[in-house]
């Protein structure tokens, strides 16, 4: 009976909140067709032929469905059957590729990003590169290693695993600080003396903060529950959480566009008394001056990647 709620209870419980967060992800998507029907083919592709929204969608349906098909073999048609509960099922291997299919698909997105607002830093990207491909690359192999163990039990005792899963969970992890720590510095270049814009930047170097401590402290805490909870296979749960939170967060960060733009621009006018003072019956030469203070920013991804002040002034005499 305790192995029925170690492993049984522990992917119950991941899934219905993965379940939860596919749902908040299909919304978000919703979301993303209605506010950008005519978004440039660039940010929407991911290849040639795949739109990367469509993809995002496509793998976390598939990964739900896969987390839905192994839950029903170990609880429903397996109902009784303990020992079936301590054995890998071949859907679980499907989901972590899955998984590791979307987290790459979320750093490819983000590299890109830090490629364009670092102005084409050559160096940082490819340590973001080689760090994203440590992560695919051992992401893949510890998967494969699902298939060679026949159960959980075994899956645990073995050392190479544990350092397989501990290089590629430390890349993705690495991958998430580095993103966040360069968007922050470039967007902290990009501040300007107008208020809206500042105040926009701000709410970005948040967002971001939050958006690379939530991926990289799951990544973690997997890896913590790998080596140390050995009766459940709690870090698996935790495997298949961490797919829905790389789409949602990109999802989010691709909806929180419009926001961005359109607290990223202000025109400040400025005027003089709009006429001059009457003395005696006449009207004193006196100059009005008007002064336009207008702020460009140019967003990219969502992102502010140039903004300038320009001051015009227009004399006249009246």
């Amino acid at each position: 009976m305790d192995i029925v709620q170690d492993v049984g209870g522990t992917f119950l419980i991941s899934l219905f909140i993965a379940a939860i967060l596919y749902g908040v992800s299909i919304l978000q998507t919703f979301i993303y067709y209605q506010n950008y029907p005519s978004d440039r083919r660039t940010l929407k592709m991911l290849s040639s032929v795949n739109r990367k929204v469509a993809v995002i969608c496509f793998i976390e349906t598939a990964h739900t469905a896969f987390c839905v098909d192994f839950i029903y073999n170990y609880l429903i048609t397996n109902f009784g059957n303990e020992s079936h509960l301590g054995e890998i099922y071949w859907s679980v291997g499907v989901t972590v590729i899955l998984g590791i299919l979307m987290s790459g698909v979320a750093h490819s997105f983000y590299i890109r990003r830090v490629w364009i607002m670092s102005k084409h830093n050559i160096p940082l990207t490819l340590l973001l590169v080689t760090l994203a491909l440590g992560r695919f690359v051992f992401g893949i192999i510890a998967a494969s290693l699902l298939y060679i163990s026949p159960n959980w039990t075994e899956l645990h005792s073995q050392r190479l695993n544990l350092s397989t899963l501990a290089v590629g969970l430390s890349s993705g992890a690495a991958t998430d600080i580095v993103v966040a720590t360069s968007l922050i510095v470039s967007l902290n270049r990009q501040r300007t003396g107008f208020e809206s814009t500042n105040s926009s930047i701000k709410r970005l170097m948040v967002y971001v903060i939050h958006t690379g401590l939530i991926t990289s402290v799951i990544g973690v805490l997997i890896l913590i529950t790998y080596a140390s909870v050995h009766r459940r296979p709690l870090f698996m749960g935790l495997v298949e959480i961490q797919s829905k939170l790389y789409a949602n967060t990109l999802l989010a960060s691709l909806n929180a566009r419009a926001y961005v733009w359109n607290h990223g621009r202000a025109t400040v006018e400025f005027s003089s008394a709009p006429s001059a003072p009457v003395v005696h019956g006449w009207r004193n030469p006196v100059t009005n001056q008007i002064t336009v203070l207008q702020e460009t920013v140019e967003i990219v991804d969502g992102m502010p990647l140039e903004s300038f002040g320009k001051v015009k002034d227009d004399l006249s005499s009246s």
